[in-house]
């Protein structure tokens, strides 16, 4: 569940980009294409629309969707760039390429998945993952739909009401092809758990197909999405359309027989192997609306004249406020971009069933995506009204974040589950003893992190002792907590690491070390790991450590490679009334 070392020689814009930038750019340009403007007249319905035409296009210009599913930098790179110049699509991005596309290509041999791919490469059909039910939620084991052997395929049917899949984005009337998880039913009637089939829930003309029923939700204000209700009254599947992942066999008799114990042991993990890369991939896209925010907030700010008297016009950056709180936020984002490119470049050559590699991907979306939101609503807000506008690109980056943090349900719970496996995991470390450390020396920072992190364990484990439910319940505070201080200890150590090289890094360190220290002052004294004086330490660096950052900031921003034409925001310009007025007679945005 580590990290890994430090590449020695990276460039700064390297060290914060994960994957190829030729590629990174092409996506700017290509989700920058104004033709899939989003236009004040466009209704609910146009927009979705709209999505599915620009995902066509998307998909035309950087190729072969299996290609792309199965390339992970190259994945994360259209969830991030989506995320930041076209929002419309991340809901579907995800399905089409990460979940129906992925599982696909990695999970059943290759003539079994060529009929399909091949309509999902070119985007002929649209591929979307159901999953989530009324009844389970994303508590997935517990689905109740089935997949029932019929003497040469399935079966798929809806039991109860509660059993219907909730929320996949199949609203709109085009070419399906789906990823549908269901209890498969042998033909001794034997339960053998979860299992993935694919079908094609609508056909060429967009009509649901025989057995399907499609009911549209109703209107989201935050996201763009054609969420459904689906039920099943006998979908046929074709027995080559099991997806098993040579894990087990079924026989003409629809006996299924597991390859050995150690298979029917990973058959779940298996089956929901790409939510593993769905989960980063959604982390990932939400620390780029962060740094897209505060790009955009920061450039604002350092333009922003501020009146306070007849004499003092201050710029906006200088003012406390909203400084330091941008700044921290800055810290704290490019802490989690190093993070999270480090588990990235892990999760490329990992076994996406194996334990580590899930709770890895667990802890880093619960420790991602929370200050994603909270520093894309920070930046919202302090630009006060300019905020408020989608010209302006953040205030539409805070229905993204609550669509990808909700979509499994509240991150927490991963978190809190990752916390207590984390808490098994680290179950033989002794808590350091008690000692008062020394905030402003940075590796006795390092061991305020580390003590933080290995009491928790300890503290955790009077609720490991015993499995009822009032023990699971009672472990989930000091599991979220334990989720939080790991991570945030293991990007303290990253940027350690490429502190040495890079000054930036460096300052970005200390603002992220003496903010976490600041945040957790009560928590560190009353465990006399800090003392009265240790606390006033913390917050004269740390206001020492936002300076140094601010010095910094400018080539800090130009590391992030983004664009200012592309991202087109009036904000950004010299002259804010020219290009308020350029945007409002531009044509193509009406």
């Amino acid at each position: 569940m580590g990290t890994h070392g430090h590449k020695v020689g990276t460039s700064l814009a390297e060290l914060l980009r994960h994957g190829s930038l030729d590629f990174h750019q092409q996506l700017q340009k290509v989700l920058s294409n104004p033709d899939y403007f989003v236009t004040e007249k466009q209704s609910q319905e146009q927009r979705r629309q709209n999505a599915y035409d620009q995902l066509r296009y998307l998909v035309q210009d950087i190729g072969s969707t299996r290609d792309i599913a199965i390339d992970l930098p190259a994945l994360f790179a259209v969830f991030d760039w989506s995320a930041v110049l076209a929002t419309d699509l991340i809901p579907l991005i995800s399905g089409h390429y990460n979940l129906a596309s992925g599982s696909l290509a990695t999970l059943t041999d290759s003539d079994s998945a060529a009929p399909y791919l091949q309509d999902l490469d070119d985007a002929s059909a649209i591929g979307v993952m159901l999953l989530t039910e009324y009844g389970c939620g994303s508590n997935i084991q517990f689905m109740q739909t089935t997949a029932t052997w019929d003497g040469g395929g399935f079966a798929i049917n809806t039991p109860n009401p509660r059993a219907r899949k909730f929320m996949p984005s199949v609203g709109i009337p085009v070419a399906r092809v789906c990823v549908v998880g269901a209890r498969f039913i042998d033909a001794a009637g034997v339960d053998q758990g979860v299992h993935l089939f694919t079908a094609r829930l609508r056909d060429a003309d967009g009509e649901p197909a025989p057995g399907v029923t499609i009911t549209q939700l109703d209107h989201q204000p935050l996201v763009i999405m054609d969420n459904s209700v689906i039920r099943f009254d006998n979908l046929r599947v074709e027995r080559s359309a099991w997806l098993s992942n040579d894990l087990a066999t079924i026989d003409e008799h629809g006996v299924l027989t597991w390859r050995d114990e150690s298979s029917r042991k990973r058959a779940f993990a298996s089956a929901i192997s790409q939510l593993t890369v769905g989960r980063l991939a959604l982390a990932s896209c939400l620390n780029a609306t962060a740094r897209a925010s505060l790009y955009i907030a920061l450039r604002y700010a350092a333009k922003r004249t501020v009146p306070l008297t007849p004499f003092d016009n201050p710029r906006m950056a200088d003012i406390p406020h909203v400084r330091d709180t941008l700044l921290t936020d800055l810290a704290g984002t490019v802490a989690r971009t190093i993070y999270g490119n480090a588990i990235k470049t892990s999760l490329a050559g990992s076994d996406l069933t194996d334990r580590d590699t899930v709770v890895s991907v667990m802890l880093a979306k619960h420790f991602i995506q929370p200050h994603a939101l909270s520093s894309v609503t920070n930046s919202r807000l302090k630009m006060a009204a300019q905020g408020m506008f989608s010209a302006n690109r953040v205030a539409d980056y805070i229905g993204v974040c609550h669509a990808a943090i909700t979509g499994e349900g509240d991150c927490h719970v991963l978190g809190s589950v990752a916390g207590r496996v984390l808490a098994k995991h680290l179950a033989g470390k002794p808590a350091p003893e008690a000692g008062v450390h020394d905030p402003a020396d940075p590796g006795d920072r390092l061991s305020l992190f580390h003590a933080r992190t290995l009491t928790i364990v300890q503290e955790a484990q009077q609720y490991l002792a015993t499995p009822g439910l009032e023990a699971r319940l009672a472990i989930i505070p000091d599991a979220l907590a334990l989720s939080e201080a790991y991570c945030a200890e293991e990007a303290l150590q990253l940027l350690h690491e490429h502190g040495t090289e890079h000054a930036e890094i460096a300052a970005v360190r200390d603002v992220f070390a003496l903010s976490y220290l600041d945040q957790h002052t009560t928590w560190y004294l009353t465990h006399r790991l800090l003392d009265i004086d240790a606390v006033e330490t913390i917050k004269q660096h740390l206001r020492r450590a936002i300076d140094t950052l601010a010095q910094a900031l400018p080539p800090l921003l130009e590391a992030f490679g983004f664009d200012d034409e592309i991202l087109g925001a009036p904000v950004l310009s010299e002259d804010l009334p020219a290009a308020w007025e350029s945007r409002c007679d531009d044509p193509r945005r009406h």
